[in-house]
């Protein structure tokens, strides 16, 4: 342990694993690190977004139960301490010879993730259970060699080029049927996954995201070679954009620390110096709802508008979560609250896309986005119709309520603060959007890049 951690101080002091926020571009002749500004230009129509959706889907949604983890067999190098080694589960490994999804039309489904205002789309190509939804030559356990016999991955690429939609992959380096993963020294499986990304990101056009899911237990960089893969896949494709999950999750390792961070199930804190983008479920399901669950309850449009507006506020993506069924097909109770929220989004995107987290703080009351001179304040709590904040350096020359003209806001400003007053017949029981207009940049008004 001793050396290893006498190697790290080493490499980080010749500039080896720079704790820098943005990317790395490892290569073998040294380490070179991708300058602020060009990271920031190949990050800018992500961090722009702002809203994108996460597919999860396979033959798991026959049984209507959990990807991969409703799997009964073990489930090696995992969480729960299970040792290397494929064990057969008898029903749910065979479930894709009965996978016949024909109702799968990848071009409606780029057409319900533009409907909800969503600007970007990830797919699980392949889940932990090892499953793959695309032609590879590397594995007969694939979407070709069911009755289906069709390249998923192939026609949603194509719809999403399209479309002018960008395009993610959703690759997990678990692979609980694989039978050499984890085992001796992980040579023939790591092999694997190279191979397999390789097809992934060359035969499919254009990638935007790679988002991983972490290695099983060990060193991600001695064992899982988790540096080389990111170079293989920046090789690969040069522009695309890596989530935090290249190594063992929550192992930070700075060589390998992607682009952006992925909260799971939660909303991120308010951070502006890195990236990230929240994961969140639409379905909820006991032991959780990422694909189609027959026991599963979709959240109401103004569950899924809630957690949009938090991770806008404090400065992140959402990558909301959809599970079709075993005919292919985005169940209605899904594609209504995404119709919905898109619906909502005509009116209040311009609070959402392109904006940044701030300058205020979020709380009780709500959160604040801002671009440009404009500051757009999301309400949920009033106090007596009134909302105390933080006094601003610069003067409100305008205020306003986005979506309703009819609506007069009042706005005192001192040096002890700002008070913006309401009426409630112009409230939103949700989400008021309240916009002030500046006579200076917003970005001005952070103190030292942090909010009020």
């Amino acid at each position: 342990m001793k050396k290893v951690i006498m190697l790290f101080l080493l490499g980080f002091l010749l500039g080896g694993f720079p704790l820098s926020g943005y990317a790395q571009d490892q290569k073998k002749d040294g380490a070179s690190v991708e300058a602020k500004d060009a990271f920031d230009a190949r990050m800018k129509w992500w961090r722009e977004a702002r809203f994108g959706m996460f597919i999860h889907w396979d033959m798991s949604s026959i049984a209507g139960t959990e990807i991969s983890w409703s799997r009964k067999a073990t489930k090696p190098l995992d969480i729960f301490g299970d040792k290397a080694g494929y064990v057969e589960d008898p029903v749910y490994d065979n479930l894709y010879k009965q996978f016949n999804p024909v109702k799968f039309n990848a071009r409606e489904w780029v057409k319900l993730a533009k409907a909800a205002g969503m600007k970007y789309l990830v797919f699980t190509a392949k889940h932990h259970g090892g499953f793959c939804m695309w032609d590879t030559k590397l594995t007969d356990y694939s979407i070709m060699n069911t009755p289906f016999k069709r390249d998923v991955v192939k026609e949603l690429a194509e719809a999403c080029h399209r479309a002018k939609m960008p395009f993610g992959i959703y690759y997990s380096q678990r692979d609980w049927h694989h039978p050499d993963y984890g085992i001796g020294d992980n040579a023939k499986y790591h092999a694997y996954i190279k191979g397999q990304l390789t097809e992934l990101l060359t035969n499919y056009g254009k990638v935007d995201v790679m988002w991983f899911d972490s290695y099983g237990r060990g060193d991600s960089i001695q064992y899982w070679h988790a540096d080389e893969i990111l170079a293989l896949v920046k090789r690969l494709q040069p522009q695309i954009i890596v989530n935090n999950r290249s190594g063992f999750f929550g192992q930070s390792v700075p060589s390998i620390r992607g682009d952006f961070d992925t909260p799971e199930e939660r909303l991120g804190n308010f951070q502006n110096t890195r990236p990230w983008e929240s994961c969140m479920c639409m379905v909820t399901a006991p032991g959780g709802g990422w694909s189609y669950r027959k026991d599963g309850k979709v959240k109401h449009s103004a569950d899924c508008l809630r957690m949009l507006v938090g991770c806008a506020t404090g400065d992140g993506n959402l990558l909301l979560d959809a599970g079709p069924d075993a005919q292919g097909v985005i169940p209605d109770d899904q594609a209504g609250v995404l119709w919905e929220v898109g619906q909502w989004m005509k009116t209040y995107g311009e609070s959402i896309y392109g904006t940044r987290g701030g300058p205020f703080r979020n709380g009780g009351w709500g959160g604040s986005t801002y671009k440009g001179k404009l500051i757009y304040l999301h309400v949920s709590k009033w106090n007596d119709n009134r909302l105390t904040l933080p006094p601003l350096k610069g003067n409100v020359v305008k205020c306003s309520v986005l979506g309703n003209r009819k609506a007069k806001p009042v706005v005192e400003q001192n040096g002890q603060g700002l008070v913006v007053t309401l009426p409630q017949e112009h409230q939103d029981k949700h989400n008021t959007v309240v916009v002030l207009k500046l006579n200076a940049p917003a970005e001005n008004e952070l103190v030292n890049g942090k909010p009020l």
